[in-house]
Formats: C-alpha cells, structure tokens, sequence
C-alpha cells in the first residue's frame, strides 16, 4: 500500500515561499528522494495574485495597482491563468508519474483522480459539488483569471467553479496545486488583473467561494475536510511531514530568487519564465 505523507505549514506564509517549497518538492521527486506522495496544504499572507509559468506580466497583472494594494505578486512553476491568493485553503500533491497511484497516467487521468478526492472533500463539508465541464466560451487571453477558464472536471457548487487548480510534469513525477477559496473579492481580483469593470460581474456568475454555500466556513475546517477527503480516495498509511534539510535549503534559495523579483525594492519587473517543463491549468 503506497505511503502518503502530509505536509501542513504551521501559518499563513508569503507567496515566494508557498511556491519555492512546492517546487523544492517537485526537485525531490524528480531526484527521486521523495518517499511517496505529498499532500501539502497552506496558506498565504498578505494576498498573492500568482501568474501561470508562460503568461505574460504586462498582460496577466496590474503590477502598479498590486504594489498599492499590498498584494505580492510570484510566477507559479505550473501553467494556467492568474489567481488572487487571500482568504482560501491551497492544496499541493506531489508524486511520481511513474510509480504509486498515478503511475502511467496522463495530466488529465492524474487531474480525475485528484478531483474525486477535492469532491470527496466538499461532499465532507455538505456541499453538492459535482464534476463536470461547463459550456461557456473560452475568453480571451491576456489577464483572464483561471477561475474563469472551462476545463475538463471543473469542480462546481451551483453551476459555479470553486477550484482551480493546475498541474506541471517533469520526466519522473508532478505537481499539481490549487486555490479552494472560502471568499473572493472580485473587485480585487478585476484590479489586480487589469480587467476591473463590467467583467467582475461576468466573474461572480462563474466561480464562487464556498462559504456563499456554506455560510461560516472556516479555513481549518476546509483543511480538515480536505486531510479526510484525500485520506478517503487514497487510503493509508499518512504520515505526517517535515521539510527535510535539503528540501528547505532549496526552498530557501528560491524563496530568495522570488523575492529579488517581486518582493520589497524591486522594480517590478516580472521576468519572462525560463526554459522548462510546460504547465498545464487543469481544472
């Protein structure tokens, strides 16, 4: 039986360091020092709109307007569209594609799986989620959010998508993350990605948080949901993790080259994204 091992930050934690440690992750398993799958869980603080690997800055965000709002802004090692990190629960799984439960399965056949445990988990919660793909036009490119993107599996509560998630494969293993948000300001989120207006109405007839089905949820009951929901799809043994040395080390040294070009005293630059692995927004 396949050894899942959970990884929980004890806080809220900034946007360079959420990614530097799923990458540092994804490194692991590549090595092949991973002893089985990971399901990480965190989250962030202060808000974080985070770009997909391949978008473009001058298209995917407002820099100006996230440095006044006080919103860090990272490039995620994974695909997709822009998100707004704030008041949500994220979740990471790292494995390997060539062994354990997802081995020899494509991008789309991994995502399922991971989404019979995301559903299993806001089923926990008494939410009527269902699987499916919506019928509505791909909108243009630019700064679409994710959550405004149609994919295969989306996650819906009342016709609405609550999460967004995407998924980046190496030669060995993976990464899938995604935000499972209790609230969104779209306001914020129009802003942030340079699309404020109209569109923000267009934004809240498409995805939703969850406490607008479930008035008063929590971030530690949505983690706690999310620990037996995944438990339920991919049965034990789970052990708790901690970042070994090697693994906080490389976090640390990415955590550092994420800060040079996002955080405090940058200019603002977002560079191009590097020669790489493609990612993929999944759902």
């Amino acid at each position: 039986m396949t050894v899942w091992s959970l990884l929980e930050e004890d806080g809220p934690r900034r946007g360079a360091w959420n990614m530097a440690v799923d990458e540092a992750l994804l490194e692991t398993a590549e090595a092949g020092r991973l002893k089985g799958p990971v399901l990480r869980l965190y989250a962030w603080s202060p808000p974080c709109l985070s770009i997909g690997y391949h978008q473009s800055p001058g298209e995917a965000c407002d820099l100006e307007y996230c440095r006044r709002a006080g919103i860090d802004v990272v490039r995620r090692p994974t695909g997709g569209r822009a998100v707004l990190h704030d008041d949500e629960a994220t979740y990471a799984v790292v494995a390997l594609s060539d062994g354990g439960p997802f081995a020899g399965l494509g991008l789309v056949e991994t995502y399922g799986l991971i989404a019979g445990a995301l559903a299993a988990s806001l089923r926990i919660l008494g939410l009527p989620v269902t699987v499916e793909q919506r019928a509505m036009p791909l909108p243009p490119g630019g700064g679409a959010p994710c959550f405004l993107i149609p994919s295969q599996k989306e996650l819906l509560v009342g016709g609405r998508k609550v999460v967004g998630s995407a998924q980046r494969r190496g030669t060995h293993a993976f990464l899938q993350h995604g935000s499972v948000p209790l609230t969104i300001d779209y306001g914020a989120l129009g802003r942030a990605t340079g699309r404020p207006g109209a569109e923000v109405e267009a934004y809240a007839r498409a995805f939703a948080g969850l406490s607008e089905a479930r008035p008063g949820l929590t971030r530690a009951d949505l983690a706690a949901a999310l620990r037996r929901g995944f438990g339920e799809v991919f049965p034990g043994p789970w052990e708790p993790l901690v970042l070994g040395r090697s693994e906080r080390e490389t976090a640390l040294r990415l955590e550092a080259a994420k800060s040079l070009e996002f955080g405090p005293g940058s200019t603002g630059e977002v560079p191009a994204a590097r020669d790489g692995p493609e990612g993929n927004e999944v759902g």
